[in-house]
């Protein structure tokens, strides 16, 4: 109590209590902000590639998404939410925020909320598609955030954004991200141990 009352009299938001606790001399929070994504990324593409690409449509029930539907959604909105961030125009809803220009071409037009099929392809070039697409929206966020000062992190909250992203700052876009990822990840993780695969390692994918 003592505490909170001490960092409500000095005004210090949490993220400017973890600033201050940087020196100069070290990474800034961007940095390390980018180190987590860019092991994101080597993390999440070895558990797409873990399923045979003859499987990529399973699915544990017809109600879910497919294992390759959880990463096209988790590409898209990595895309959405560091889009959101960077976009100097705003988005009320979820209709108007469709219309953005920052989003890359999705290799398919496979629905990305409800149980869907891939087009009709060889099981292997759909893997290959998907893959590509799936890098390519890790590195739109990587070279977003190599765009980003730490002194903007704290910034966004009243800025118009759908529903699900009011009241978000710049920094609660990028965690969200990575936390909605993760969310998705551990799903597809699942299906690999219900197709009786080995999924990749996550601590040893994930040491700095």
């Amino acid at each position: 109590m003592k505490r909170r009352l001490l960092l409500g009299v000095i005004g210090m938001s949490p993220l400017g209590l973890i600033s201050s606790k940087i020196p100069d001399s070290e990474r800034s929070i961007v940095d390390i902000l980018i180190n987590r994504w860019k092991k994101s990324k080597d993390y999440t593409l070895l558990v797409f590639d873990a399923m045979p690409a003859d499987q990529l449509e399973y699915r544990p029930t017809p109600e879910q998404m497919s294992y390759v539907q959880h990463f096209m959604h988790m590409g898209f909105t990595n895309n959405a939410f560091i889009g959101t961030l960077m976009d100097s125009n705003s988005y009320a809803d979820f209709n108007a925020l469709m219309e953005a220009q920052f989003f890359l071409e999705r290799p398919d037009p496979i629905s990305l909320f409800q149980p869907d099929r891939l087009q009709e392809r060889t099981p292997q070039m759909n893997k290959e598609l998907v893959s590509k697409y799936l890098a390519e929206t890790f590195d739109y966020v990587i070279d977003s955030l190599n765009k980003v000062k730490d002194d903007i992190l704290k910034n966004g909250k009243d800025k118009i954004k759908p529903w699900y992203l009011e009241g978000h700052t710049n920094l609660d876009l990028i965690l969200r991200a990575e936390n909605h990822t993760a969310h998705h990840r551990a799903q597809a993780i699942c299906y690999l141990r219900m197709k009786g695969v080995q999924p990749p390692g996550y601590s040893k994918n994930n040491t700095l």
